[in-house]
């Protein structure tokens, strides 16, 4: 593991929290004319793998086998600010709300030392307006979740358990615009955006020589406040190989999904879920060999009633690469604890089984997390 970069993390999160640490909330006085509320949230999360037969290839070209380094899967290793702001707007397609949440994230998936193993990787960096008198219609610009798959209220920050477009495609965050509204007793979502995943990469736009990318999506769906909870997503765009903050390769390929989700919460303690998805990787006409792909997810998730500091989740989740090749799955399942310490302190337990995997070995890990976030 790479000590002096760990240390210079959980430094730069001293620094970053000194002048904004718990406590920080800008309220406005509405009576004043502030009209709307501020919160100044800090965060540091740091995620360590054991691996009882070890890892290797953090970073790529390490050979050596170690049983125990930082994480590269999410949550990852950051600091971050998350800056929630409220509008009392009334006016004709007014801001009403902005939510900033910078990060410094850790990548040990980066070859080179130094500063570029730190990563800008936002998530959530966008504005919300709305048109004034017409209710539950709503347009964001920035980075947002994108309207695919899980609901965007079951957004993974901080957890290790992801949605199947998120292990499928490598994002699930997006820069660009989004438009929400009612459909009688449903709400329908579509989204354009540069297909860059968290990170604010070029899309080539202006390059005729490289493919741009580009990503359109969008959901109907049953509205968040329902126990039981359904949606129909679709997915098409040019997308370069994306690994969270990273794009992994310039060449984008064309892809399409389609996919159905569905979410039940029982009571105030459980909440359960599954998803589907299918698709395609490349086209003919661009010379490329298609391939079909499909993926799917079963999710549940439990706080204990007697111990409410305590949550169990188990999650199985599977990408078949190709539908026309054996053995190309990617399969895993998932245990989770988690407990909290306090209001602002966390920890996440998770084991990793590695059912199949299409590149490499199948190993096992056990990860560690710990999550303080506050006010």
């Amino acid at each position: 593991m790479r000590q002096p970069v760990l240390k210079g993390l959980i430094l730069a999160g001293l620094l970053v929290a000194g002048p904004f640490g718990p406590g920080y909330a800008d309220d406005w006085d509405e009576d004043e004319g502030g009209g709307g509320r501020s919160f100044l949230y800090w965060e540091v999360v740091l995620s360590g793998v054991y691996a009882p037969s070890g890892i290797r290839g953090l970073p790529p070209d390490d050979p050596t086998e170690d049983h125990v380094e930082l994480s590269p899967r999410p949550p990852g290793s950051y600091v971050a600010l998350d800056w929630v702001r409220t509008f009392d707007s009334s006016g004709r397609w007014a801001p009403t709300a902005l939510d900033l949440h910078p990060r410094l994230l850790y990548d040990p998936m980066e070859v080179e030392d130094g500063i570029d193993q730190i990563k800008f990787a936002p998530q959530d960096f966008w504005v919300r307006l709305e048109p004034g008198r017409h209710d539950r219609f709503a347009l964001y610009l920035g980075q947002f979740v994108i309207p695919y798959g899980v609901n965007p209220i079951l957004a993974p920050r901080q957890r290790f358990i992801l949605p199947v477009e998120a292990v499928d495609l490598g994002l699930k965050w997006d820069w660009g615009i989004d438009l929400a509204g009612p459909l009688a007793s449903y709400d329908w979502e579509v989204a354009a955006t540069i297909g860059s995943g968290e990170a604010l990469h070029s899309p080539h736009i202006f390059d005729s020589s490289s493919p741009t990318s580009f990503l359109i999506t969008g959901r109907l769906g049953a509205p968040t406040y329902w126990d039981f909870q359904y949606g129909l997503s679709f997915l098409g765009g040019d997308l370069p190989v994306i690994r969270g903050p990273n794009r992994l390769s310039e060449e984008s390929t064309s892809r399409w999904r389609v996919g159905l989700d569905s979410f039940y919460r029982r009571g105030l303690y459980l909440m359960m879920g599954a998803q589907l998805t299918y698709g395609r990787n490349g086209f003919a006409e661009d010379g490329i060999d298609p391939t079909d792909t499909l993926g799917y997810q079963l999710w549940v998730d439990w706080v204990v009633p007697r111990l409410l500091d305590l949550r169990l989740a188990a999650q199985w989740q599977s990408i078949i690469r190709d539908v026309d090749r054996s053995d190309s799955d990617d399969t895993a399942l998932v245990l989770e604890a988690g407990y909290s310490l306090r209001t602002a302190v966390s920890l996440m337990l998770d084991f990793r089984h590695e059912v199949h995997l299409t590149m490499g070995d199948a190993t096992d890990g056990i990860f560690l997390s710990f999550i303080y976030y506050a006010l």
